[in-house]
């Protein structure tokens, strides 16, 4: 087993990242990931793993991370294959047959699930955001250290198309998943609306949410770097990662999440169509569902002490698990 020490020895080869994120070989293969441990390592304190979504491929904020140590969680956050400059996922792996059978979904998970032994974390809390729930949820099933698992804003029932906002946005994405000559016009259209002001697409993309549009507020810089890396992402990455969040998961069925330890995170700051959508996927799969009174698309960062809240509240059958 590879120590803490051994895997944060090396900093990222292109130049120091202002965000703490450090490149790891996963295992003895040739994969590689970006990893963020915030602060020193501490087994005193209880992991909280994330993985990013394509909505924000970063860590969360420092004040965010701060609050969680005081809680006695150490934020460990993992950007997935092709996020940021480390290689992507086989392109044979982006393909629709493949994406409609989760190929890729299910080769990402057993990848961290090889990072996760390699780190020797024990006693895990995971949390999805995102576009990353489809493979934090497969990541649960494989590794019996994850013991309670959070899927906060999961992308997981036909109410998507209803918040995202604005229609011109809407409009972009469908364009991204229809045929290949509109991925790559979106993908142009997307990357120079973000060179132009990268904050003011985020302040539309998130305009229903008072929570998201103040945490973006507060911690713009981050953003704006969360925009250069979107604009260096390959086209067959978006198409995957939107058209994974757009076509249904039949994964997600009671029998997948029986043994689980694990809820939903969702904010009030939404539709009512997408509240009532995901009340009746969290009835069918037997998740509990909880609300958070701020945030949306980031409403874990949003709202920290409703996560906390949540947290406690299943930590003792976490433990017992």
């Amino acid at each position: 087993m590879l120590g803490i020490s051994d895997l944060t020895a090396e900093p990222m080869r292109d130049a120091p990242d202002p965000h703490g994120l450090r490149r790891l070989r996963v295992g003895s293969s040739s994969i590689e990931l970006d990893l963020m441990i915030h602060g020193e390592p501490d087994a005193e304190k209880r992991p909280l793993l994330i993985i990013n979504p394509i909505e924000l491929p970063l860590p969360p904020s420092a004040q965010f991370c701060e609050r969680m140590a005081k809680a006695g969680y150490q934020v460990y956050f993992v950007r997935r294959p092709g996020f940021g400059k480390t290689a992507g996922l086989p392109k044979t792996l982006m393909t629709k047959r493949e994406i409609q059978n989760k190929s890729g979904i299910a080769a990402e998970a057993a990848v961290l699930k090889v990072l996760v032994d390699d780190l020797g974390l024990k006693d895990i809390v995971l949390l999805g955001v995102g576009t990353s729930n489809s493979v934090c949820m497969r990541l649960a099933q494989l590794s019996s250290e994850i013991r309670f698992t959070v899927f906060s804003n999961p992308l997981f029932h036909p109410g998507i198309w209803d918040v995202i906002r604005p229609d011109w946005l809407r409009r972009m994405i469908r364009q991204t998943v229809m045929t290949r000559s509109g991925l790559m016009i979106a993908v142009r259209g997307l990357k120079a609306v973000l060179r132009r002001d990268a904050l003011w697409f985020y302040r539309q993309f998130a305009q229903k949410s008072t929570g998201d549009v103040a945490y973006i507020e507060e911690n713009q810089d981050d953003f704006k770097a969360a925009a250069r890396v979107l604009m260096r992402m390959d086209p067959n990455l978006y198409y995957y990662e939107l058209s994974n969040a757009l076509i249904q998961d039949t994964h997600w069925t009671p029998e997948s999440l029986r043994d689980m330890n694990a809820a939903i995170l969702s904010g009030v700051e939404t539709t009512e169509n997408w509240k009532q959508t995901i009340s009746t996927e969290a009835d069918r799969l037997g998740l509990p569902m909880h609300w958070a009174p701020s945030g949306d698309l980031f409403v874990a960062y949003a709202s920290p002490e409703k996560l906390l809240d949540l947290i406690t509240l299943h930590a003792t059958k976490a433990v017992e698990v």
